[in-house]
């Protein structure tokens, strides 16, 4: 068989072997599989939705990036996290309740870009989200998130 057909099968193959390791490195650095441990799950009813948003998740100091991937959804159990699918191996969707919406804090970020700050309480990874994503949970937050029970910063 010639060389070039070799390379031309083991091409693809390498590169979907190479896609799955890194989306499993970066959801394990990332934190998201020890948040799935506790938090895994999926709104019953959705408030609000931010569809491909951005955010960073942060566990043993290393930030992850999710830049347009992550989908950030509010209801009335809490705040669920999804990542787009081809993003998403070793990430399952995340419902951390509104009780479990720990150290709070909306910010702006060179003065013009938002930013939402949170910690899930049982769970040492914090969690930055950006943009509209930002905008829509601390909306949440400032609105008592609909009366429902947030632990204090």
């Amino acid at each position: 068989m010639d060389p070039i057909y070799v390379v031309a099968l083991l091409f693809p193959i390498a590169f979907a072997v190479m896609w799955l390791g890194v989306t499993l490195l970066l959801s394990f650095l990332s934190g998201w599989t020890s948040l799935a441990r506790t938090y895994r799950g999926r709104l019953s009813s959705v408030e609000r939705t931010v569809s491909l948003g951005s955010g960073v998740m942060s566990r043993f100091g290393l930030p992850a990036s999710y830049n347009h991937v992550l989908n950030v959804a509010v209801g009335a159990e809490g705040v669920q996290l999804s990542l787009f699918p081809l993003f998403a191996v070793g990430s399952p969707p995340l419902l951390i309740p509104w009780r479990d919406v720990a150290g709070c804090r909306s910010y702006r970020s060179l003065g013009m870009f938002d930013r939402f700050t949170f910690r899930p309480a049982l769970c040492d990874v914090q969690i930055t989200l950006a943009g509209a994503a930002a905008r829509m949970l601390s909306d949440e937050v400032s609105r008592g998130a609909l009366g429902r029970t947030l632990v204090p910063a």
